[in-house]
């Protein structure tokens, strides 16, 4: 049978020289269709427990265990690759020296130099992934004369828009400036940006958890990150003339510049979200949709939304600059080929940022491949995901959207 010709988009493939490909295949014991002396049952664990797929599930259930090993290699990740590679030559090791058992210097010098070469594989990518995940995040302005329309932050304006409503723009900057300060609370443990940066906005304590890096990766980078920490010194020092006067009028124009600041600075700690909290969150979806004991309770749950009620997220997820980044990630990580469950999962995802979708990008997932590389129809679920968008978000339901939603409704 043909290999699935459809590579993972948004993904790192790996891709592995020949040399490396025939050490591997020599030193797993992969002639014959076998690796190690893994049975079927186990090989499946074995993958499942080191990097969390099933190999017969994604690939084939009437392939051999080296036909599939093979197609990991070929369609999967970089780290992934690398991690189940050297958890494979561990096994070997170890198996070895339970069974009292000598490995050849020959295969002992090739498995050193695959686990070296892994080994650095996954330190590279490590270091890759310490920049983070930037949000996908516009603002639309416009300009007209001397006069600029923008949008302040989603996150500034629900927590001050009653002040807005009511003209009360002392305290709409007040609790601007609060909302920023308690962010650096959040992400550092202070909340006062002279401890976060120093005075001379030169305290690099803190980028790890800010910007996603412990040390700028340029000169200019520095100075980006400085600047952002004598934005939010400004902030501090804006903040604390505001909170000993007392409350008086402030002139809208003056006020909407200060509130614009307030947004730019929290604006740009918000950017980065790490890759624990994006797998925290995805553990919770998974664990939540495999807690079903059927398709039938799941569907049953999945309709208007309601297994969201029962859902414990971390709280970050309040922010729309997370619900971005996240959108951002299973957008580009979606896939309606590989199995109902996995589709399931796409749109449980997709329905915790529901708030941050577009028309577009939800005709785009209406767009998405379907079929797998045996000619199944692997989307399910789309139609109750769509109704929920329908009724929370009725404006982001395209023409498109609507039609499908008709053609695919039964009585």
């Amino acid at each position: 049978m043909d290999r699935p010709s459809r590579r993972r988009t948004g993904r790192n493939v790996a891709d592995l020289d020949n040399a490396t490909k025939l050490k591997l295949e020599s030193i797993l014991n992969m002639g014959g269709g076998y690796v190690l002396d893994l049975s079927n049952a186990t090989f499946a664990d074995f993958v499942g427990t080191s990097i969390g797929l099933d190999p017969y599930e994604r690939y084939g259930t009437d392939l051999s265990k080296a036909r599939l090993l093979r197609l990991v290699w070929e369609h999967e990740p970089n780290p992934m690759v690398a991690k189940l590679n050297l958890d494979l030559l561990e096994y070997m090791r170890v198996s070895k020296l339970l069974a009292n058992e000598t490995m050849s210097v020959a295969h002992e010098t090739l498995r050193k130099e695959l686990v070296d070469q892994f080994t650095q594989q996954a330190e590279d990518r490590a270091v890759q992934s310490d920049v983070g995940v930037p949000v996908a995040f516009t603002t639309e302005a416009s300009v007209t004369a001397n006069k600029i329309q923008i949008e302040i932050h989603e996150d500034i304006y629900a927590h001050i828009g009653q002040y807005l409503a009511t003209g009360d723009f002392f305290h709409a900057v007040e609790e601007s400036y609060k909302l920023v300060r308690e962010k650096l609370r959040e992400i550092t443990g202070h909340e006062k940006a002279s401890d976060v940066f120093n005075n001379s906005a030169q305290n690099v304590a803190h980028y790890k958890a800010l910007f996603g890096k412990a040390t700028p990766a340029t000169a200019a980078e520095s100075d980006f990150f400085r600047g952002i920490g004598y934005l939010h010194l400004g902030v501090q020092h804006l903040r604390n003339e505001k909170a000993h006067t007392p409350a008086s009028p402030i002139d809208s124009n003056l006020a909407i510049h200060y509130i614009s600041l307030a947004s730019l600075a929290y604006d740009l700690i918000t950017r980065y979200v790490g890759e624990e909290t994006i797998q925290e969150i995805e553990d919770i979806v998974l664990a939540k949709r495999l807690g079903y004991r059927t398709a039938a309770a799941f569907y049953r749950d999945f309709e208007n939304g309601r297994w969201l009620k029962t859902l414990d997220l971390p709280v970050n997820i309040d922010s729309s600059s997370v619900r971005k980044v996240l959108k951002k990630k299973w957008l580009d990580d979606a896939d309606f080929t590989r199995s109902w469950n996995h589709s399931n999962i796409v749109l449980m995802q997709l329905e915790i940022v529901a708030a941050e979708l577009t028309p577009d990008e939800i005709d785009y997932l209406l767009d998405l491949p379907t079929v797998d590389a045996y000619g199944n129809d692997q989307q399910a679920g789309m139609l109750p995901f769509l109704e929920f968008i329908q009724e929370k978000y009725p404006a982001k339901i395209s023409a498109k959207a609507k039609r499908w939603i008709g053609e695919n409704k039964t009585d």
